[in-house]
């Protein structure tokens, strides 16, 4: 009697175990699959900021200005200048797999013109008057160095020139002392769209200085919107650097020139922010 009363209450408590867990192990799939549809949903890229190689090099690539010297004073503030090149090409594009992985200028490669440390103008013809613009009266400082089809400047101390001019009359104090260490700020620029949005190319160009001396370039990206995340890189070598995962909005880029225990150098081209936007896909 025992035997038959015993059994058949075991079997039922066996069977209530075990639709139990089938029916947890049911529900625990449904709410994994749940929370890892959403996660994908709304999880937005990881930003990262790695250091690059150089491209090849382009040696004895040089961009002069053959219209301005050092002290000229400029009766017009309408200005334009004109740029002779040697041992580089301006208007081909850059044979390199690079050009294919960031933003790429069709008209091919030609130099970064920046006047008192405004954003760069790009010029793709060599010995032709190129328009500056209406300038106002007192100092001013152009720089000039040849840039890739896909903005990457050509780094050498040689390949760069400077010069420092007035407008209307001689006074004032110039933005650039080339006997100073500095920093000049060239990419990011603009608007980033699509596939150039993918990966942005950081570059700058250095002044009367080599990090080996301790010198060292930070960059930093904050989404201009409140309490936005801030995401840097300090680079110790004159190498460009490339950020990936950038969503779609506004951007406030930071360029700074620090010493070796990690100070602001003093200089108006040390501490430079650019606007930058991008339109992702």
């Amino acid at each position: 009697m025992k035997r038959r009363v015993i059994l058949p209450l075991l079997s039922i408590f066996i069977l209530v175990v075990l639709v139990s867990l089938g029916c947890k192990q049911d529900k625990g799939d449904v709410v994994e699959e749940t929370d890892s549809a959403t996660d994908s949903q709304n999880k937005e890229p990881k930003v990262t900021i790695e250091v690059g190689e150089r491209s090849p090099a382009f040696p004895g690539a040089k961009a002069r200005f053959t219209s301005l010297e050092d002290g000229d004073v400029l009766d017009d503030n309408n200005v334009s200048v004109v740029v002779e090149v040697e041992n580089y090409e301006l208007g081909i594009q850059t044979d390199t797999s690079r050009a294919k992985e960031i933003a790429n200028s069709a008209k091919g490669q030609h130099v970064h013109i920046i006047l008192d440390n405004d954003p760069y103008f790009a010029d793709y013809e060599a010995g032709v008057p190129f328009d500056i613009g209406v300038l106002d009266e007192g100092p001013h400082t152009l720089v000039v160095f040849p840039s890739r089809s896909y903005h990457e400047s050509v780094k050498s101390k040689d390949s760069v020139d400077i010069v420092n001019f007035y407008v209307g009359k001689k006074e004032g104090e110039f933005m650039l002392d080339e006997s100073k260490p500095t920093v000049i700020y060239s990419r990011p620029k603009g608007k980033y769209e699509g596939k150039d949005a993918e990966k942005i190319m950081l570059d700058f160009y250095i002044i009367n200085m080599k990090p080996s001396d301790g010198y060292q370039v930070k960059y930093t990206i904050r989404k201009n919107e409140p309490d936005a995340v801030e995401h840097s890189i300090t680079i110790k070598e004159w190498k460009p650097a490339f950020v990936t995962g950038l969503t779609s909005g506004e951007y406030i880029i930071t360029l700074q020139l620090l010493d070796k225990d990690g100070n602001l150098v003093e200089g108006p081209f040390n501490n430079t922010q650019r606007a930058v936007t991008v339109v992702a896909k």
